[in-house]
């Protein structure tokens, strides 16, 4: 059933693109209903009470956002640069110059743990090197420091706090991915 209202969504979307704004198309079931407007340049989608979720699309392919009903939770991605200011915990840095891709904030802001995706033109070994420097200077412990067919891996703990680090060249550089958990 779930599958269904899924496809049902997406139909429902793929509709409403070519459409005015204003347009809206309700697609109801047993277990309640789901709300698709298209408004100008984005697709909202809403749970039936409207409180349960939200999922906006910006329509110029650039920008994506997904938010849960208490705000707590986020998902960020957009392909001219998130900003991240006030969203990470102290012990989380990004690499200098990088361009944050994506960033995942969960569980009550930055306490709970996340995850940011970045873009830069050093390579893996100097953004490891900063994420080692800037952990150890920070009390942190490393648990891991790899190298996995030239993906490098850092993970590193304090206490109830832990950060992992993977970076790897691609065709524009280097796209590295930092993951943390604990306060």
């Amino acid at each position: 059933m779930q599958r269904n209202i899924s496809l049902l969504v997406l139909a429902a979307a793929l509709a409403l693109a070519g459409c005015d704004q204003g347009k809206n198309v309700t697609i109801k079931d047993k277990n309640g209903s789901v709300t698709v407007s298209a408004n100008g340049q984005h697709i909202t989608v809403h749970s039936d009470n409207g409180k349960d979720g939200e999922v906006t699309i910006n329509g110029n392919g650039t920008n994506y956002t997904v938010r849960s009903s208490e705000g707590n939770s986020t998902v960020e991605v957009n392909t001219k640069g998130v900003n991240v200011s006030g969203r990470l915990p102290a012990f989380v840095n990004i690499y200098p110059g990088a361009k944050v891709i994506s960033s995942v904030n969960g569980g009550g802001s930055h306490n709970g743990g996340g995850t940011v995706a970045f873009e830069t033109g050093a390579t893996p070994a100097a953004v490891i090197g900063f994420y080692k420097e800037k952990a150890a200077a920070s009390g942190f412990q490393q648990n891991l420091d790899a190298n996995d067919a030239g993906s490098l891996i850092y993970s590193a703990t304090s206490g109830t706090k832990t950060i992992q680090v993977l970076a790897s060249k691609d065709s524009s550089g280097t796209h590295a991915q930092v993951t943390w958990s604990g306060q």
